[in-house]
């Protein structure tokens, strides 16, 4: 994500969130917090209803806020839910200007992709192991060098965006998502990074 704009939600709205995700776990008897990259649903009543651009005035499709999370435009929800209907969250919010005043423009929403899954083909990617590689807790870092990622098409099946399993320092992207977003030139999203999605 890129733009010289900045934008967030206030210290109380983050105290309600912080507050929640220290509490609340993945699944049962997970060590995982639920945080903003965590692939799981969000209860909307812990969301806020209002961001403020605090710089500049430009706004963004995709930007990334303050305190965490996405903020995105109708462009991009719609783009999402044309190939993934109701799957993932979008929570509309107010954007308000620096001085509090409502901006008239088109919809935005914070955006939370739900769906974790194990798509990584190791063999295939730059990955180090992390932790027991015999219990359920280990983990996917990335080795030193450029990114090299090969996924298993099947286990994707169909989705737009997810979170993976194994590799929770970001979420993916599908091809025909990045497709779409691109064809459509929607800003604020950088798609450089490309990882093989391959029929195994």
């Amino acid at each position: 994500m890129f733009g010289k704009s900045v934008i967030g939600y206030s210290a109380e709205d983050a105290e309600v969130l912080e507050a929640y995700f220290e509490h609340s776990f993945v699944q049962p008897g997970s060590l995982k917090r639920v945080g903003w990259n965590c692939g799981v649903p969000i209860p909307s009543e812990v969301m806020p209803r209002r961001v403020r651009l605090a710089k500049a005035k430009t706004m963004s499709d995709w930007m990334l806020m303050r305190r965490g999370g996405d903020l995105v435009s109708s462009r991009v929800k719609d783009a999402v839910e044309e190939l993934d209907p109701g799957r993932h969250q979008f929570f509309p919010v107010t954007v308000e200007d620096k001085d509090g005043n409502a901006r008239a423009e088109q919809q935005h929403f914070i955006f939370n992709v739900v769906g974790r899954i194990d798509s990584i083909v190791a063999e295939r990617s730059h990955f180090n192991v992390v932790g027991q590689a015999n219990t359920d807790n280990w983990a996917y870092s990335r080795r030193v060098g450029p990114w090299q990622c090969t996924l298993n098409a099947s286990v994707i099946d169909g989705r737009a965006c997810w979170v993976e399993h194994r590799y929770t320092d970001c979420w993916f992207v599908s091809d025909r998502l990045a497709s779409i977003l691109r064809k459509r030139k929607v800003n604020g999203i950088r798609l450089e990074f490309h990882s093989e999605e391959a029929s195994l």
